[in-house]
């Protein structure tokens, strides 16, 4: 299949380089540092985003910002091509496909639960997303087959792919992206500040739990903006816990605290 990719960054890149052994792969992005880089590990890179057309599918990569401009460049020619986003939030894409931005434009949500604290292209690698779950999220103009190819591209790559509703999405993702990165957030800030200089004392548990905040600004801003009331009602939730925690450390009630590490620990086992 002909498959473009707008947007060759972290996931964009990895995709890119992923389904290569598959597919006919077009890139396109408005760096031209990025661009370059590409070529040389040799996407076969357009000037123009139109250029990505005509295709089988087109994967919008870029950041999120970026996401709704680039869909409403490319929907109203894309004609029988499936566009399959990689967004971190689904409401805003929801909106803007029920809004008609989209036209009739088959438009797909794909995103990876995949990432690293590198970004660009040169932080690229197909081993990302071998193994990671995919969230496959229709939109009202999305058929059957576009649903396919989207879950079917996720295979190509190694991915494990789950449909799901937008709202659902953007849930889940509150507590699996935007809270770890505000807990990140939280965490370095209060160490260091009470300590100051952590890096003689600081062992892996500390360094794998803080490793979000460094996070890339925008990047780290977009996930906790764009999906803001899923996020705050989700720091609240935690805010309890700790609460809950804290009382059960300071009044040294064993029964609370043990019943709250063994919840914790199940939950965690469950992820394996």
């Amino acid at each position: 299949m002909r498959i473009g990719i707008a947007g060759l960054g972290l996931i964009g890149g990895s995709l890119a380089q992923a389904l290569g052994g598959h597919h006919e792969i077009t890139g396109h992005d408005i760096d031209r540092g990025t661009r370059d880089l590409a070529a040389s590990a040799g996407i076969r890179m357009v000037e123009r985003l139109d250029e990505l057309l005509p295709a089988d599918a087109v994967i919008v990569a870029t950041p999120v910002a970026a996401v709704l401009p680039t869909l409403a460049t490319l929907a109203p020619r894309a004609g029988v091509c499936v566009l399959i986003d990689v967004s971190s939030v689904r409401a805003p894409v929801e909106s803007f496909v029920r809004g008609g931005g989209g036209g009739t434009a088959r438009i797909v949500g794909m995103h990876p639960m995949a990432g690293r604290s590198g970004s660009g292209f040169a932080a690229a690698d197909p081993a990302l997303l071998a193994g990671r779950p995919f969230l496959i999220v229709p939109t009202s103009t999305a058929d059957a087959a576009a649903l396919a190819l989207a879950g079917a591209l996720a295979r190509d790559v190694g991915g494990v792919p789950t449909v799901c509703s937008a709202v659902e999405h953007d849930r889940i993702l509150a507590l699996t992206s935007a809270l770890p990165l505000a807990l990140a957030v939280a965490l370095s800030l209060t160490a260091s500040e009470a300590v100051g200089d952590l890096a003689p004392f600081a062992g892996p548990g500390y360094r794998d739990t803080t490793r979000l905040a460094d996070t890339p600004a925008e990047l780290a801003m977009a996930l906790l903006r764009s999906n803001a009331a899923n996020a705050v009602v989700a720091i609240a939730r935690l805010r309890t816990t700790l609460d809950e925690l804290e009382r059960a450390v300071a009044e040294q009630d064993v029964a609370a605290l043990r019943d709250l590490l063994g919840r914790a620990s199940a939950a965690r086992q469950a992820l394996r």
